[in-house]
């Protein structure tokens, strides 16, 4: 019975623990999903970002290229500064399709989108680290989690053998026990036969010195009776 309790609580014990390592699996898995999800999501609006500043790179380096071409010609139109510039040339937002910008703000703009799209090379690098990372940590846990899990589930299924063969012993041992207490019963009863019939159905001394003076006295009785006979 020891043995058969303690192996309960040890079943008990391991049930509990394979219940925590399932649900702490599957609390794994969901968050596992959606940072996934979520680095996906990061990684695809980097790679939009840098894709929109690479453009706009681009067409300004087309856009300021053409008029650093234009600035190389010896014309100066009229109503022009000392440096050959126009109203339109210095023409800060509007301006026509003549105007093509200040070679010096340019550098700046330029510059500063170069500096964005740096931030997105590093956040598409960064991010996408990260999540092979936490793939890798993940799958780790998973596997040694699992393995545990199983191990555990094993040495239930054993001990719940080793409880049944020990339920098993229990009843034979009932049964044996029964048994015995019957036999040792029966052979009560047969003592009590048997201290009737040696014990207490024992004659007393006077008994039979009574008991043989009256056999004597009938074949004393008998030998009378034939000599009778014969006279």
């Amino acid at each position: 019975e020891a043995d058969k309790a303690q192996l309960t609580a040890d079943i008990a014990t391991l049930s509990g623990e394979i219940a925590a390592n399932k649900k702490a699996l599957m609390e794994a898995t969901e968050l596992r999903e959606a940072e996934s999800k979520e680095n996906d999501k990061t990684v695809a609006e980097a790679g939009a970002g840098k894709e929109a500043v690479e453009q706009a790179i681009q067409v300004l380096n087309t856009f300021y290229g053409g008029a650093a071409f234009a600035q190389k010609g010896s014309f100066v139109p009229t109503n022009s500064d000392r440096d050959g510039k126009t109203v339109a040339d210095k023409a800060p937002k509007v301006f026509d399709e003549d105007y093509k910008g200040s070679q010096e703000a340019s550098k700046g703009i330029i510059g500063m989108l170069e500096v964005i799209l740096a931030d997105f090379d590093r956040t598409d690098t960064t991010v996408q680290q990260q999540e092979k990372d936490a793939a890798n940590a993940f799958d780790t846990f998973k596997t040694q989690s699992e393995a545990d899990t199983a191990s555990k589930e094993q040495a239930v299924q054993t001990k719940e053998g080793e409880v049944t063969m020990i339920e098993d012993e229990l009843v034979g041992l009932k049964d044996d026990l029964s048994g015995a207490e019957k036999n040792h019963q029966l052979a009560l009863d047969e003592l009590q036969k048997l201290n009737a019939m040696c014990v207490a159905g024992e004659e007393s001394y006077e008994e039979r010195v009574e008991k043989r003076q009256k056999e004597i006295e009938a074949l004393k009785e008998a030998h009378d009776m034939l000599e009778n006979w014969k006279n």
